[in-house]
């Protein structure tokens, strides 16, 4: 591709030793130094611990024809200077893919809870209108039938253009996707053509990125801005929710949709019942009454469906049609999940790895069951504010706490226990630092009626340690505990 065209739409502020921006061919893009080959750009961007501009020379001798960055630098190179190299590399990725964002609906979900479960449960009530949907999100991306893996919950620029150029070849209409906090901040979807937002809810996470909520706020309204500026587009927003409002108030004139249980809005549950294996609730909508029937658990779901609701039916799908999905539609891996041999018992496996979330999903267990006993730790190289918040709610929302590893990364896990620690006040707790060990132990100790909760990890089937990573599925550990612990009683 010539280069001249790979530049359209980046914020350029300088161009050295280029005498032709028609005259080069441009045969492949990457930020990463080690990928670069012949006739490639090189994007250099400025990272939480590394800056690719330290890497240019190293992205010369591998091939890179063109370097692109945001920093002044003192080498007499083919050098181009923008103002952002990430949102650059966004637009840059685009391009090279003949920018396949503009033939794809995109629906954005961002929050800090519920994110994969609205986004799976809205592409799968877009399906029934016969497009053919794609998912990206924390589990991957679905485009059509196809199942892909992705690193991050929102793809990096170059990646998501190229899932987006594979979805359009398959024939995708609409795209359906998580946007991090972080996807946002780094400008991954800048080029993204969203036809709407969804707004689930923000409580504390990630602030060892974000550093404050106010920043964190920021991030996540990034999205409607965007929205904002399309003319048909459209904001469904948790009114419930503190910084839900503060959206409502600010894009008032995009008059988004509102849903909520507790505060007035346009989509609003009543009279909810959880049970062990679901839930129900009276959906209000138009001055209109519907029942709702859902596989689903906890009143945490309820805000999906309802957001979900909110999405689908402001765009056209009948509501008949969308209540008949929502009573189908299964668990997401990992949220709620149940895990079911036959026990005594109840034992759910939860992503929940937020002060938020965690409360969430222990109130939903207590509502289910008689006792409530939790395994939980906390992420290494992550938020440490949060640690011993979640401690204290753990040890006393529940029943009985065993507080374990999660994914320590290159921290001590016995010093990611101690902070967790630091929070309790109660002493129905202990220790377990082997996770595997922990969810033995919970399940072993369970009796007939209690709810155990693994939560943390979710769908993730790794443990990441400093020098090593191992598969780890807590399901799998879960299911083979309830077995041995079966067997051991015949």
């Amino acid at each position: 591709m010539k280069l001249i065209k790979l530049l359209e739409n980046v914020e350029i502020t300088d161009i050295r030793g280029i005498e032709n921006l028609n005259g080069i061919d441009i045969e492949g893009i990457s930020s990463n130094s080690k990928n670069i080959k012949k006739n490639y750009i090189f994007i250099a961007l400025r990272g939480e611990r590394f800056d690719g501009h330290s890497f240019i020379e190293e992205a010369l001798k591998n091939g890179a024809i063109v370097i692109l960055g945001d920093r002044d630098i003192d080498k007499d190179i083919p050098y181009i200077k923008v103002t952002n190299s990430k949102k650059a590399y966004a637009f840059l990725s685009s391009n090279f893919y003949g920018n396949p964002y503009k033939y794809i609906r995109t629906i954005g979900v961002t929050g800090t809870n519920g994110k994969t479960t609205t986004v799976n449960l809205i592409g799968k009530i877009l399906e029934t209108g016969g497009d053919k949907i794609g998912i990206i999100g924390t589990l991957g991306a679905r485009l059509g039938d196809e199942a892909l893996p992705t690193n991050f919950t929102t793809p990096e620029q170059l990646l998501l253009a190229e899932l987006y150029n594979k979805a359009k070849i398959l024939g995708i209409k609409r795209i359906v996707m998580e946007v991090s906090s972080h996807a946002l901040a780094q400008h991954r979807v800048d080029a993204v053509c969203f036809e709407g937002s969804v707004f689930t809810n923000l409580t504390q996470d990630h602030l060892d990125f974000h550093k404050d909520m106010e920043s964190y706020f920021s991030a996540k309204r990034y999205l409607f801005e965007m929205v904002s500026k399309v003319e048909d587009g459209i904001m469904v927003i948790n009114i419930d929710d503190p910084y839900g409002k503060r959206l409502i108030s600010e894009f008032r004139e995009k008059c988004p949709v509102t849903y909520g249980i507790n505060e007035p809005a346009m989509v609003t549950a009543r009279n909810i019942e959880v049970y062990p294996n679901g839930l129900s609730f009276d959906l209000l909508l138009e001055g209109k009454s519907f029942k709702v029937q859902s596989k689903l658990l906890g009143e945490v779901n309820v805000y999906n469906i309802l957001s979900a609701v909110g999405y689908c039916y402001r765009v056209g799908i009948p509501i008949d049609k969308i209540l008949k999905v929502i009573s189908e539609f299964s668990p997401v891996r990992g949220r709620l999940e149940s895990v079911d041999l036959g026990q005594p018992f109840q034992v759910l496996i939860d992503y929940a790895h937020t002060p938020d979330a965690l409360e969430r999903v222990i109130k939903v267990s207590k509502s289910l069951g008689r006792r409530v006993i939790v395994v939980f730790g906390c992420g290494g190289d992550r938020d440490k504010t949060k640690r011993p918040i979640m401690g204290d709610i753990a040890t006393r929302l529940s029943d009985f706490v065993i507080i374990t590893s999660d994914n320590p990364r290159s921290e001590d896990p016995r010093k990611i226990i101690e902070d967790i620690v630091s929070g309790v006040k109660k002493s129905n707790y202990i220790i377990q630092e082997d996770r595997k060990e922990a969810i033995f132990y919970a399940i072993n100790m369970a009796e007939p009626g209690d709810v155990v909760v693994i939560a943390g990890k979710g769908h993730e089937t790794y443990q990441i340690f400093k020098d090593v990573t191992i598969h780890f599925d807590d399901r799998e550990v879960a299911m083979e505990a309830i077995k041995r612990r079966i067997n051991d009683k015949h």
